[in-house]
Protein backbone atom coordinates (compact mmCIF):
# COMPACT_ATOMS: atom_id res chain seq x y z
CA UNK A 1 0.00 0.00 0.00
CA UNK A 2 2.91 2.28 0.71
CA UNK A 3 3.32 2.38 -3.49
CA UNK A 4 -0.19 3.76 -3.68
CA UNK A 5 0.80 6.73 -1.47
CA UNK A 6 2.33 10.09 -3.15
CA UNK A 7 5.02 11.14 -2.59
CA UNK A 8 4.66 14.98 -3.72
CA UNK A 9 7.35 16.64 -1.23
CA UNK A 10 9.98 15.65 -3.59
CA UNK A 11 8.48 18.27 -5.96
CA UNK A 12 9.15 21.37 -3.11
CA UNK A 13 12.35 20.14 -2.38
CA UNK A 14 15.49 21.91 -3.51
CA UNK A 15 17.90 19.36 -3.49
CA UNK A 16 15.02 16.81 -5.66
CA UNK A 17 14.87 19.81 -8.24
CA UNK A 18 18.93 19.79 -8.68
CA UNK A 19 19.10 15.98 -8.95
CA UNK A 20 15.84 16.43 -11.93
CA UNK A 21 17.92 19.15 -13.39
CA UNK A 22 21.02 16.64 -13.32
CA UNK A 23 18.89 13.87 -14.88
CA UNK A 24 17.25 15.76 -17.50
CA UNK A 25 19.59 14.64 -20.66
CA UNK A 26 17.99 14.96 -24.18
CA UNK A 27 16.45 11.59 -24.26
CA UNK A 28 13.19 13.39 -22.20
CA UNK A 29 12.54 15.40 -25.49
CA UNK A 30 10.75 11.44 -27.03
CA UNK A 31 8.05 12.77 -24.49
CA UNK A 32 7.05 16.33 -26.69
CA UNK A 33 7.73 14.50 -29.82
CA UNK A 34 5.31 11.74 -28.99
CA UNK A 35 2.57 14.31 -27.33
CA UNK A 36 3.10 16.22 -30.74
CA UNK A 37 2.44 13.32 -33.35
CA UNK A 38 -0.53 12.92 -31.36
CA UNK A 39 -1.53 16.11 -32.47
CA UNK A 40 -1.18 15.17 -35.75
CA UNK A 41 -2.73 11.75 -35.60
CA UNK A 42 -6.18 13.84 -34.05
CA UNK A 43 -5.86 16.08 -36.33
CA UNK A 44 -5.80 14.10 -39.30
CA UNK A 45 -7.70 11.04 -38.22
CA UNK A 46 -9.87 8.80 -40.76
CA UNK A 47 -13.01 9.50 -39.77
CA UNK A 48 -13.04 12.76 -38.48
CA UNK A 49 -14.63 15.04 -35.84
CA UNK A 50 -14.75 18.39 -34.22
CA UNK A 51 -13.92 16.60 -30.21
CA UNK A 52 -10.91 15.02 -32.03
CA UNK A 53 -9.94 18.52 -33.38
CA UNK A 54 -10.25 19.59 -30.05
CA UNK A 55 -8.41 17.05 -28.04
CA UNK A 56 -5.48 17.47 -31.13
CA UNK A 57 -5.47 20.67 -29.84
CA UNK A 58 -4.84 20.43 -25.87
CA UNK A 59 -2.48 17.74 -27.60
CA UNK A 60 -0.30 20.42 -29.20
CA UNK A 61 -0.87 22.60 -26.00
CA UNK A 62 0.94 20.06 -23.64
CA UNK A 63 3.47 19.43 -26.64
CA UNK A 64 4.28 23.27 -26.03
CA UNK A 65 4.55 23.09 -22.30
CA UNK A 66 6.60 19.84 -22.29
CA UNK A 67 8.82 21.09 -24.45
CA UNK A 68 9.20 24.52 -22.47
CA UNK A 69 9.55 22.86 -19.68
CA UNK A 70 12.09 20.21 -20.58
CA UNK A 71 14.62 23.00 -22.42
CA UNK A 72 14.43 24.86 -19.11
CA UNK A 73 15.79 21.92 -17.32
CA UNK A 74 18.71 21.48 -20.14
CA UNK A 75 19.87 24.88 -20.11
CA UNK A 76 20.02 24.83 -16.47
CA UNK A 77 21.87 21.23 -16.73
CA UNK A 78 24.32 22.72 -18.88
CA UNK A 79 25.05 25.93 -16.75
CA UNK A 80 24.82 24.27 -13.60
CA UNK A 81 26.52 21.05 -14.27
CA UNK A 82 28.31 21.06 -17.51
CA UNK A 83 30.59 18.53 -16.65
CA UNK A 84 27.63 16.30 -16.82
CA UNK A 85 26.55 17.97 -19.37
CA UNK A 86 29.48 17.97 -21.81
CA UNK A 87 28.86 13.93 -21.54
CA UNK A 88 26.64 14.17 -23.88
CA UNK A 89 28.41 14.85 -26.79
CA UNK A 90 31.51 12.03 -25.32
CA UNK A 91 28.01 8.57 -25.31
CA UNK A 92 26.90 7.48 -28.76
CA UNK A 93 23.33 7.47 -27.86
CA UNK A 94 23.01 10.69 -26.41
CA UNK A 95 24.51 12.65 -29.50
CA UNK A 96 22.56 11.33 -31.46
CA UNK A 97 19.29 11.83 -28.91
CA UNK A 98 20.15 15.31 -29.65
CA UNK A 99 17.93 14.73 -32.47
CA UNK A 100 14.90 14.41 -30.35
CA UNK A 101 15.17 18.46 -29.45
CA UNK A 102 14.56 19.17 -32.90
CA UNK A 103 12.13 17.07 -33.64
CA UNK A 104 10.24 18.20 -31.02
CA UNK A 105 10.29 21.66 -32.14
CA UNK A 106 9.07 20.54 -35.51
CA UNK A 107 5.66 18.92 -34.26
CA UNK A 108 5.54 22.34 -32.44
CA UNK A 109 5.66 23.86 -36.12
CA UNK A 110 3.10 20.97 -37.53
CA UNK A 111 0.71 21.91 -35.06
CA UNK A 112 0.71 25.66 -36.00
CA UNK A 113 -0.42 24.60 -39.43
CA UNK A 114 -3.18 22.12 -38.48
CA UNK A 115 -4.63 24.26 -35.75
CA UNK A 116 -4.16 28.31 -37.05
CA UNK A 117 -3.37 27.53 -41.46
CA UNK A 118 -6.22 30.20 -41.58
CA UNK A 119 -4.07 32.85 -40.05
CA UNK A 120 -1.63 34.45 -42.42
CA UNK A 121 0.58 35.58 -39.44
CA UNK A 122 0.36 31.98 -37.91
CA UNK A 123 1.90 30.96 -41.47
CA UNK A 124 4.64 33.28 -41.57
CA UNK A 125 5.47 32.11 -37.87
CA UNK A 126 5.46 28.79 -39.28
CA UNK A 127 7.92 29.51 -42.03
CA UNK A 128 10.82 31.36 -39.89
CA UNK A 129 10.30 28.44 -37.13
CA UNK A 130 10.63 26.20 -40.51
CA UNK A 131 14.62 27.91 -41.06
CA UNK A 132 15.30 27.59 -37.13
CA UNK A 133 14.33 23.62 -37.60
CA UNK A 134 16.09 23.63 -40.52
CA UNK A 135 19.38 24.64 -38.94
CA UNK A 136 18.71 22.85 -35.53
CA UNK A 137 18.49 19.36 -37.76
CA UNK A 138 21.28 19.98 -39.96
CA UNK A 139 23.20 21.08 -37.09
CA UNK A 140 22.46 17.48 -35.64
CA UNK A 141 22.94 15.41 -38.45
CA UNK A 142 26.56 17.07 -40.08
CA UNK A 143 27.37 18.29 -36.63
CA UNK A 144 26.55 15.09 -34.20
CA UNK A 145 27.82 12.81 -37.08
CA UNK A 146 30.93 14.55 -37.10
CA UNK A 147 31.45 14.31 -33.45
CA UNK A 148 30.84 10.86 -33.06
CA UNK A 149 33.56 9.61 -35.46
CA UNK A 150 35.92 12.78 -34.51
CA UNK A 151 35.59 12.87 -30.44
CA UNK A 152 34.41 10.35 -29.75
CA UNK A 153 36.47 6.89 -28.71
CA UNK A 154 36.41 4.57 -31.31
CA UNK A 155 33.14 2.35 -31.36
CA UNK A 156 31.83 -1.17 -31.55
CA UNK A 157 29.18 -2.83 -33.38
CA UNK A 158 27.58 -3.67 -29.79
CA UNK A 159 27.38 0.68 -29.66
CA UNK A 160 25.02 0.79 -32.31
CA UNK A 161 21.44 0.89 -32.14
CA UNK A 162 18.06 2.34 -33.04
CA UNK A 163 18.87 5.86 -31.70
CA UNK A 164 21.19 6.20 -34.24
CA UNK A 165 18.39 7.31 -36.21
CA UNK A 166 17.65 10.20 -34.60
CA UNK A 167 20.57 11.71 -35.93
CA UNK A 168 18.26 12.01 -39.51
CA UNK A 169 15.20 11.93 -38.40
CA UNK A 170 15.32 15.55 -37.84
CA UNK A 171 15.50 16.01 -41.48
CA UNK A 172 12.92 14.38 -42.74
CA UNK A 173 10.24 15.89 -40.01
CA UNK A 174 11.53 19.24 -41.13
CA UNK A 175 10.89 18.37 -45.01
CA UNK A 176 7.35 17.39 -44.05
CA UNK A 177 6.88 20.76 -42.15
CA UNK A 178 7.91 22.39 -45.63
CA UNK A 179 5.61 20.45 -47.46
CA UNK A 180 2.42 21.41 -44.90
CA UNK A 181 3.51 25.30 -44.92
CA UNK A 182 4.41 25.51 -48.76
CA UNK A 183 0.80 26.03 -49.99
CA UNK A 184 0.38 28.39 -47.60
CA UNK A 185 3.45 30.83 -48.71
CA UNK A 186 3.74 32.89 -51.44
CA UNK A 187 4.99 31.77 -54.79
CA UNK A 188 8.55 32.34 -54.36
CA UNK A 189 8.98 31.54 -50.99
CA UNK A 190 6.91 28.07 -51.53
CA UNK A 191 9.44 27.29 -54.05
CA UNK A 192 12.33 27.83 -51.90
CA UNK A 193 10.88 25.89 -49.29
CA UNK A 194 10.02 23.01 -51.78
CA UNK A 195 13.58 22.42 -53.12
CA UNK A 196 15.35 22.65 -49.54
CA UNK A 197 12.76 20.35 -48.15
CA UNK A 198 13.31 17.81 -50.69
CA UNK A 199 17.05 18.00 -49.99
CA UNK A 200 16.79 17.68 -46.34
CA UNK A 201 14.46 14.31 -46.80
CA UNK A 202 16.74 13.39 -49.65
CA UNK A 203 19.90 13.17 -46.98
CA UNK A 204 17.66 11.66 -44.06
CA UNK A 205 16.17 8.88 -45.68
CA UNK A 206 19.31 8.14 -47.54
CA UNK A 207 21.16 7.84 -44.58
CA UNK A 208 19.17 5.76 -42.86
CA UNK A 209 18.86 3.70 -45.31
CA UNK A 210 22.83 3.18 -44.90
CA UNK A 211 22.60 2.58 -41.48
CA UNK A 212 19.61 0.39 -41.72
CA UNK A 213 22.54 -1.77 -43.20
CA UNK A 214 24.67 -1.52 -40.42
CA UNK A 215 21.82 -2.06 -37.89
CA UNK A 216 20.81 -5.40 -39.31
CA UNK A 217 24.18 -6.41 -39.50
CA UNK A 218 24.64 -5.37 -35.80
CA UNK A 219 21.54 -7.73 -34.86
CA UNK A 220 23.09 -10.19 -36.50
CA UNK A 221 26.46 -10.40 -34.69
CA UNK A 222 26.03 -8.93 -31.64
CA UNK A 223 22.01 -10.07 -31.32
CA UNK A 224 19.49 -7.92 -30.03
CA UNK A 225 19.70 -5.03 -27.27
CA UNK A 226 19.39 -5.66 -23.62
CA UNK A 227 16.43 -5.50 -22.24
CA UNK A 228 16.75 -1.71 -20.59
CA UNK A 229 17.28 -0.45 -24.18
CA UNK A 230 15.12 -3.31 -26.00
CA UNK A 231 12.38 -0.09 -27.08
CA UNK A 232 14.85 1.25 -29.18
CA UNK A 233 14.40 -1.10 -31.68
CA UNK A 234 11.12 0.84 -33.00
CA UNK A 235 13.33 3.90 -33.51
CA UNK A 236 14.26 2.55 -37.15
CA UNK A 237 10.73 2.73 -38.06
CA UNK A 238 10.65 6.46 -37.35
CA UNK A 239 12.51 7.76 -41.12
CA UNK A 240 10.60 5.27 -43.34
CA UNK A 241 7.33 6.07 -41.67
CA UNK A 242 8.07 9.94 -41.51
CA UNK A 243 9.46 9.54 -44.85
CA UNK A 244 6.96 7.92 -46.65
CA UNK A 245 4.74 10.37 -44.89
CA UNK A 246 6.61 13.75 -45.85
CA UNK A 247 6.99 12.76 -49.98
CA UNK A 248 3.53 12.57 -50.07
CA UNK A 249 3.44 15.98 -48.64
CA UNK A 250 6.12 17.08 -50.44
CA UNK A 251 4.33 15.62 -54.29
CA UNK A 252 1.10 17.45 -53.29
CA UNK A 253 2.67 20.25 -52.90
CA UNK A 254 5.14 20.35 -55.93
CA UNK A 255 1.83 19.60 -58.09
CA UNK A 256 0.16 21.90 -56.95
CA UNK A 257 2.89 24.80 -57.71
CA UNK A 258 2.85 23.42 -60.96
CA UNK A 259 -0.96 23.13 -61.80
CA UNK A 260 -1.87 26.54 -60.28
CA UNK A 261 1.48 28.62 -61.45
CA UNK A 262 2.40 26.66 -64.68
CA UNK A 263 6.11 25.91 -62.98
CA UNK A 264 7.44 24.16 -65.87
CA UNK A 265 11.08 23.52 -66.63
CA UNK A 266 12.65 26.38 -68.60
CA UNK A 267 15.34 24.39 -70.67
CA UNK A 268 13.85 23.07 -74.01
CA UNK A 269 12.09 20.82 -75.04
CA UNK A 270 9.63 22.51 -73.10
CA UNK A 271 5.87 20.91 -72.91
CA UNK A 272 2.90 23.31 -73.80
CA UNK A 273 1.64 25.48 -71.50
CA UNK A 274 -1.97 24.35 -71.30
CA UNK A 275 -3.93 23.95 -68.32
CA UNK A 276 -4.75 20.21 -69.52
CA UNK A 277 -0.70 19.30 -69.73
CA UNK A 278 -0.02 21.30 -66.60
CA UNK A 279 -2.58 18.92 -64.65
CA UNK A 280 -1.20 16.16 -66.32
CA UNK A 281 2.39 16.59 -65.12
CA UNK A 282 1.26 17.54 -61.47
CA UNK A 283 -0.65 13.92 -62.09
CA UNK A 284 2.25 12.53 -63.06
CA UNK A 285 4.56 13.98 -59.77
CA UNK A 286 2.03 13.44 -57.43
CA UNK A 287 1.88 9.28 -58.27
CA UNK A 288 5.64 9.13 -57.77
CA UNK A 289 5.34 10.36 -54.61
CA UNK A 290 2.52 8.06 -53.72
CA UNK A 291 4.92 4.87 -55.17
CA UNK A 292 7.48 6.18 -53.11
CA UNK A 293 5.46 6.14 -49.91
CA UNK A 294 4.08 2.85 -50.70
CA UNK A 295 8.12 1.38 -51.34
CA UNK A 296 8.90 3.69 -47.80
CA UNK A 297 5.55 1.88 -45.73
CA UNK A 298 6.91 -1.56 -47.07
CA UNK A 299 10.33 -0.93 -45.41
CA UNK A 300 8.47 0.39 -42.26
CA UNK A 301 6.13 -2.29 -42.19
CA UNK A 302 8.61 -4.63 -41.98
CA UNK A 303 10.48 -3.05 -39.46
CA UNK A 304 7.87 -2.51 -37.39
CA UNK A 305 7.06 -6.51 -37.15
CA UNK A 306 11.06 -7.10 -36.44
CA UNK A 307 10.57 -4.57 -33.63
CA UNK A 308 7.58 -6.47 -31.92
CA UNK A 309 9.12 -9.77 -31.98
CA UNK A 310 12.28 -8.07 -30.34
CA UNK A 311 10.06 -7.03 -27.55
CA UNK A 312 8.64 -10.12 -27.47
CA UNK A 313 12.12 -11.77 -27.37
CA UNK A 314 13.25 -9.47 -24.19
CA UNK A 315 10.46 -8.25 -22.38
CA UNK A 316 11.64 -5.35 -20.31
CA UNK A 317 11.05 -5.51 -16.41
CA UNK A 318 11.20 -1.64 -15.41
CA UNK A 319 9.59 1.73 -16.81
CA UNK A 320 11.98 3.89 -18.03
CA UNK A 321 12.18 6.93 -20.27
CA UNK A 322 13.20 4.83 -23.14
CA UNK A 323 9.41 3.61 -23.38
CA UNK A 324 8.77 7.27 -25.09
CA UNK A 325 11.04 6.09 -27.96
CA UNK A 326 8.06 4.08 -29.86
CA UNK A 327 5.73 6.17 -29.43
CA UNK A 328 6.72 8.88 -32.42
CA UNK A 329 7.77 6.08 -34.71
CA UNK A 330 4.22 4.00 -34.45
CA UNK A 331 2.89 7.52 -34.73
CA UNK A 332 4.04 8.56 -37.53
CA UNK A 333 3.77 5.44 -39.20
CA UNK A 334 0.51 5.53 -38.73
CA UNK A 335 0.09 9.52 -39.96
CA UNK A 336 1.63 7.96 -43.26
CA UNK A 337 -1.16 5.43 -43.86
CA UNK A 338 -3.96 8.42 -42.81
CA UNK A 339 -2.54 10.22 -45.96
CA UNK A 340 -2.37 7.12 -48.08
CA UNK A 341 -5.89 6.31 -47.47
CA UNK A 342 -7.01 9.88 -48.87
CA UNK A 343 -5.00 9.57 -51.78
CA UNK A 344 -6.04 5.67 -53.08
CA UNK A 345 -9.28 6.22 -51.74
CA UNK A 346 -9.57 2.40 -49.70
CA UNK A 347 -11.73 1.98 -47.37
CA UNK A 348 -9.70 -0.99 -46.09
CA UNK A 349 -6.28 1.18 -45.57
CA UNK A 350 -8.74 4.25 -44.23
CA UNK A 351 -9.12 1.26 -40.97
CA UNK A 352 -6.09 0.46 -40.51
CA UNK A 353 -4.80 4.05 -40.12
CA UNK A 354 -7.91 4.63 -37.95
CA UNK A 355 -6.77 1.33 -35.42
CA UNK A 356 -2.78 2.31 -35.92
CA UNK A 357 -3.74 5.95 -34.82
CA UNK A 358 -5.87 4.56 -32.24
CA UNK A 359 -3.04 2.00 -30.91
CA UNK A 360 -0.50 5.03 -30.22
CA UNK A 361 -2.72 7.13 -28.71
CA UNK A 362 -3.00 4.31 -25.96
CA UNK A 363 0.56 3.66 -26.06
CA UNK A 364 1.03 7.63 -25.49
CA UNK A 365 -1.50 7.09 -22.29
CA UNK A 366 0.06 4.23 -21.30
CA UNK A 367 3.52 6.24 -21.25
CA UNK A 368 2.06 9.01 -19.72
CA UNK A 369 0.23 7.34 -16.65
CA UNK A 370 3.15 5.59 -15.81
CA UNK A 371 5.92 8.80 -16.26
CA UNK A 372 3.41 10.64 -13.75
CA UNK A 373 3.10 7.58 -11.30
CA UNK A 374 6.56 6.92 -10.87
CA UNK A 375 8.05 10.11 -11.72
CA UNK A 376 5.21 12.85 -10.07
CA UNK A 377 2.99 10.28 -7.17
CA UNK A 378 6.76 8.46 -6.26
CA UNK A 379 9.47 11.37 -7.09
CA UNK A 380 11.66 8.72 -8.48
CA UNK A 381 13.90 9.41 -11.38
CA UNK A 382 14.21 8.45 -14.22
CA UNK A 383 18.02 7.76 -16.33
CA UNK A 384 18.31 7.67 -19.65
CA UNK A 385 19.29 3.82 -20.64
CA UNK A 386 23.15 3.76 -21.36
CA UNK A 387 26.56 5.25 -20.17
CA UNK A 388 24.60 8.30 -20.06
CA UNK A 389 22.36 7.21 -17.60
CA UNK A 390 24.90 5.78 -15.70
CA UNK A 391 26.77 8.57 -15.74
CA UNK A 392 23.17 11.17 -14.38
CA UNK A 393 23.25 7.94 -11.35
CA UNK A 394 26.77 8.22 -10.57
CA UNK A 395 26.33 12.24 -10.15
CA UNK A 396 23.14 12.05 -7.71
CA UNK A 397 24.97 9.63 -5.10
CA UNK A 398 27.80 11.62 -5.51
CA UNK A 399 25.76 14.40 -4.19
CA UNK A 400 23.63 12.40 -1.54
CA UNK A 401 27.03 11.60 -0.16
CA UNK A 402 28.53 15.08 -0.25
CA UNK A 403 25.23 16.60 1.43
CA UNK A 404 25.68 14.11 4.50
CA UNK A 405 29.20 15.50 5.14
CA UNK A 406 28.05 18.97 6.55
CA UNK A 407 25.16 17.16 9.14
CA UNK A 408 27.13 14.21 9.97
CA UNK A 409 30.98 15.84 9.54
CA UNK A 410 31.01 17.02 13.01
CA UNK A 411 31.47 13.71 14.99
CA UNK A 412 32.61 11.53 11.59
CA UNK A 413 29.50 9.23 11.68
CA UNK A 414 27.53 8.66 8.25
CA UNK A 415 23.62 9.36 8.67
CA UNK A 416 23.00 5.32 8.92
CA UNK A 417 24.57 4.91 12.60
CA UNK A 418 23.37 8.56 13.76
CA UNK A 419 19.39 6.73 12.85
CA UNK A 420 20.82 3.35 14.70
CA UNK A 421 22.12 5.21 17.73
CA UNK A 422 25.66 5.06 17.79
CA UNK A 423 27.89 8.06 18.65
CA UNK A 424 31.57 8.31 18.72
CA UNK A 425 33.44 8.04 22.16
CA UNK A 426 37.55 10.02 21.63
CA UNK A 427 39.88 8.45 24.04
CA UNK A 428 43.01 10.52 24.35
CA UNK A 429 46.59 8.96 23.22
CA UNK A 430 50.02 9.37 24.41
CA UNK A 431 51.01 11.05 21.76
CA UNK A 432 48.44 13.81 22.00
CA UNK A 433 45.99 12.22 19.52
CA UNK A 434 42.64 10.79 19.96
CA UNK A 435 41.26 7.86 18.78
CA UNK A 436 37.80 7.13 18.15
CA UNK A 437 35.55 4.28 18.80
CA UNK A 438 32.10 3.87 18.11
CA UNK A 439 29.65 3.20 20.82
CA UNK A 440 25.78 2.62 21.54
CA UNK A 441 24.16 5.67 22.44
CA UNK A 442 22.43 5.09 25.65
CA UNK A 443 19.15 7.29 27.17
CA UNK A 444 21.38 9.97 29.11
CA UNK A 445 23.72 10.34 26.21
CA UNK A 446 20.49 11.44 23.93
CA UNK A 447 20.95 14.89 24.81
CA UNK A 448 24.37 15.53 24.50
Amino acid sequence: MSALKPNLKTWFSVEDWKERIITADPSWFTVPMGTGVCTQLLSHFPYSAQWLTTIAYIFWIADICLFAFFMTLGILRVFLYPHVAKNVLQDFSQTSNLGAIAVAFETIILGIVSCYSHHASAMYVAEAMFWIAAAMSCFVAFGGLFIMYERQPQHSFKDLNGAWFLTFIPLIVDSTVGGAISPYLAYKNSITVLVISFLMWSVGVGMSLVILSLYIWRLMSCSLPPRVAIISTFVPVGPFGMGAYSIQQLAVGLASQVREHKFTLTRPPQPPNDAATMATIAEGIHWTGIIVALFLLGLASFLLVEACFSIYARVPKTFNVGYWSFVFPCGVYANAWNEMSQDIRSSGMKGWGATCSTAVVVLWLFCALMSFYKGVWQGKLFFAPGLQGWLEQQEVEKRMKAESKPEDGRDGLDRGDRELGYSLSRQPQSDGSYRCERRKTTNGDRSV
